[in-house]
């Protein structure tokens, strides 16, 4: 769907083709016609690409509610390919035959430009490829003589081929498309614990503080530490250091809720960040995890939290969460203390 822009353009620069084209072969009344029912078919589908394009940008469409979008846009792209063939129907008189002509060579043209730029949608893709071919078909059929049956046939094919070669390509986009996402999430994912790494809470941050200037919503920020972790270390060696963090990663994802983002900062140091949370709120999420750790692990952590305003950057909120992370350490540690607003 960021793709769809041009398809709007192709689409649009059909239309202006086919009018230059065909205005000496059939009836200036007729094509007239014709174009004002394509533009009023174009407007529904052009106002569903605005929001979606909207809403896309806000970050509202997730893979859980994207399907009434892929409906919608079904329905209406359908809606305006029906209006759009229908051009190779119109009266050409003695023309017919240069009339035809034209509209394939633009149809053709544009199901090429569909298979390259559409092939990661199917439900957008196949009617958009269907009714172009399977229109200059019927035009071809509506001769009834051998030759035509014969050039329609060899139309079918090709369109049976251009399937084919949908079918494959959307397989290996789609293929392509999964490594990538794979390989870019193990590079944001730490390998010892396999909670989110620093990248990952940076690509995070980017999208939340202006969606939280948007909404005015607020999040907050909790900075974690466990406590004695170099002595732990040294004591018990490194294996056991590892596996602390193990344990102690697993007890922030299950004291988290699924919208957090728990990251390991660096070190024995954890971040959790809750968005739509006050830091009240996130006060309980951190005497939950302390209390947790020191049941499942025995040792104890100390935090900071921090809630963001506007006068802060992410930065200057990190800055402030681990501030009050010292505060709890210089106070005796295993446990969490509020920045100031």
């Amino acid at each position: 769907y960021r793709h769809i822009k041009y398809g709007i353009v192709g689409t649009a620069t059909a239309v202006v083709f086919l009018c230059f084209a065909l205005k000496q072969y059939t009836s200036p009344y007729v094509l007239f016609l014709w174009v004002f029912v394509v533009t009023l078919a174009f407007i529904p589908r052009l106002l569903l690409i605005m929001e979606f394009s909207r809403k896309l940008k806000s970050q509202e469409i997730t893979p859980q509610n994207i399907k009434p979008w892929e409906y919608k846009m079904f329905l209406y792209t359908s809606i305006l390919y029906v209006t759009f063939v229908s051009v190779i129907f119109l009266p050409f008189g003695d023309n017919v035959l240069i009339g035809i002509l034209y509209c394939t060579f633009m149809f053709t043209f544009l199901t090429t430009g569909a298979v390259v730029i559409l092939s990661t949608s199917l439900p957008t893709i196949l009617p958009f490829v269907s009714l172009f071919l399977f229109a200059i078909i019927i035009r071809l059929l509506l001769f009834q003589e051998v030759l035509f049956y014969i050039l329609a046939f060899i139309v079918f094919l090709g369109y049976l081929q251009t399937l084919n070669v949908i079918f494959r390509q959307h397989k290996m986009i789609i293929e392509n498309i999964d490594t990538k996402l794979k390989n870019n999430q193990f590079a944001l994912i730490d390998p010892l614990t396999k909670l989110w790494n620093r990248r990952r809470l940076d690509l995070h941050v980017e999208k939340l503080v202006p969606a939280t200037q948007r909404s005015g919503e607020p999040f907050s920020l909790i900075i974690m530490d466990i406590d004695h972790f170099k002595k732990y270390n040294d004591t018990k060696g490194h294996a056991a250091g590892d596996e602390l963090l193990i344990k102690v990663a697993h007890v922030l994802l299950e004291c988290s809720r699924e919208e957090d983002l728990v990251v390991r900062y660096g070190g024995e140091e954890f971040i959790v960040l809750l968005p739509r949370t006050r830091i009240s709120d996130a006060a309980v999420i951190a005497g939950r995890v302390s209390s947790t750790v020191k049941e499942k692990t025995g040792v104890t952590i100390s935090a900071g939290l921090a809630e963001y305003s506007d006068k802060l950057n992410f930065d200057e909120l990190v800055q402030k969460a681990d501030t009050a992370l010292y505060t709890a350490k210089h106070n005796g540690r295993d446990q969490y203390v509020l920045a100031p607003a």
